[in-house]
């Protein structure tokens, strides 16, 4: 008798996955829940008993047996439960809804891929990953063992992750950007440069993540303040900023600060992109990377949110003067 082992009774989206599975391709002729929640045991999870704790995989025949994690809330956790059941030294299986289509890619075991997740062609995907419903993988993109990616999260075309990535629900990578390992990227965030490795990128509208500068820098150019104020004056069409004021925030759009990075260089003969004023948005900050000669300090993630916020604010208020207009 052909049996499946499902570790973690916590989940019931995976046990309704692992049923939905064996009703297109009977693989099974069993299916027992496993969990080391003994008050659990004897319970049902969409009809499938829970038999017991993980240590009855140790009576289980691997000839004829295979196993899910399905422990996917923290990437560090559900590591920690694989290894545990591979000592048990049953085979896992791979799980993927029957709509998600794998044509082209590269998998390695013990993959789990809800439904409705989208996967590009050419995405090589490391073992004991996790895709969760609406996900979608961009192609040529490389995620590393033992990632997990929320549902609705978006990765761009040719985005690697490294090993035990967490990539929270609405979070949108871009093209190209490398994510290091065990870092985790929070619900909402936009990502638009490298993260490092350990680092976290907290989701939120309002925040704009910066990793701070690395030692030993030197300052190779001075004087740039009074140019940069006025360039940032005419910018934004004011008569006088404050250093910690955010370009964004102080009513600068998009096209307003690819404007400014061109005049900043031309000004300055330092290389200055738009970019630089998303990582930079304010006097104070830009002033900095200009000393320091233009160079990129850090390796970072940075979000688009105070952009966003900002216009959203203004857009909002419009329409609330548009709506108390006085008329004769």
């Amino acid at each position: 008798m052909r049996r499946l082992f499902i570790c973690g009774a916590g989940n019931p989206e995976g046990v309704r996955l692992a049923i939905r599975v064996n009703q297109q391709e009977h693989r099974w002729d069993e299916i027992c829940l496993l969990d080391d929640d003994v008050s659990k045991t004897g319970q049902e999870q969409l009809g499938v008993p829970v038999a017991g704790s993980f240590d009855l995989l140790a009576s289980a025949d691997p000839e004829s047996s295979e196993v899910i994690n399905l422990i996917a809330r923290t990437t560090q956790r559900r590591r920690a439960a694989r290894d545990r059941i591979a000592r048990f030294g049953i085979p896992f299986a791979s799980l993927v809804s029957p709509d998600v289509d794998l044509l082209g890619t590269e998998t390695g075991s013990d993959l789990i891929a809800y439904q409705h997740a989208s996967i590009g062609p050419e995405v090589r995907i490391g073992e004991g990953a996790v895709v969760f419903m609406g996900a979608i993988i961009g192609h040529e993109s490389r995620i590393g063992d033992h990632c997990i990616v929320a549902g609705n999260a978006v990765l761009n075309a040719r985005v690697r992750l490294g090993e035990g990535v967490y990539i929270g629900s609405n979070a949108v990578v871009l093209p190209e950007v490398e994510i290091g390992d065990d870092a985790v990227i929070g619900a909402g965030a936009l990502v638009i440069d490298n993260v490092p490795a350990h680092a976290t990128v907290v989701g939120g509208i309002a925040d704009v993540l910066q990793f701070s500068a690395s030692a030993g820098e030197s300052a190779t150019t001075s004087g740039t303040g009074p140019l940069l104020r006025t360039l940032w004056c005419e910018a934004l069409g004011v008569d006088h900023v404050s250093p910690n004021w955010n370009f964004f925030d102080a009513g600068g759009t998009s096209l307003a600060a690819l404007q400014l990075a061109q005049r900043i260089e031309s000004a300055t003969g330092i290389s200055v992109g738009v970019i630089d004023l998303f990582r930079y948005p304010t006097l104070g900050e830009m002033e900095a990377h200009l000393r320091r000669g233009g160079r990129t300090v850090h390796d970072s993630a940075m979000m688009l949110a105070a952009q966003r916020r900002a216009e959203l604010r203004r857009a909002s208020m419009a329409r609330f003067s548009s709506s108390f207009q006085l008329h004769p």
